[in-house]
């Protein structure tokens, strides 16, 4: 079972967890403990069950969703990749060399529940 870890920034935490529900993808929070002031977002940890596939789906639809939403990735090769206009194989397979995740979203979104109330 393979496992990935994602650091969401600027309020993406809910709704990213969100897509990853919808897509049944399992995932943690992760805390860090630290003596001083981090300067991070949130880290989640995503279950991979049968490889990239599922996640590079629900990330894909992720940023579809809003224009002010944006995942970085660094892959081990240390270059840095904005995943956007990826079909889901080529994001796959980018997702398969990542090295580490920022998921980003620019503004506060509202969240399904909040969406549904209206």
């Amino acid at each position: 079972m393979e496992k990935i870890r994602v650091t969401t920034f600027k309020g993406s935490t809910e709704s990213f967890c969100e897509v990853l529900d919808e897509a049944q993808l399992k995932h943690s929070k992760v805390f860090h403990l630290s003596e001083s002031v981090m300067a991070s977002g949130l880290t989640i940890e995503i279950i991979l069950h049968g490889g990239f596939g599922a996640l590079a789906v629900a990330c894909l639809a992720w940023v579809r969703y809003k224009k002010n939403r944006r995942i970085n990735i660094r892959t081990k090769e240390g270059t840095s990749v904005w995943l956007e206009g990826y079909s889901a194989e080529d994001a796959t397979k980018i997702l398969a060399r990542a090295e580490s995740i920022a998921v980003i979203e620019t503004e506060p979104s509202e969240s399904s529940k909040e969406r549904a109330e209206k």
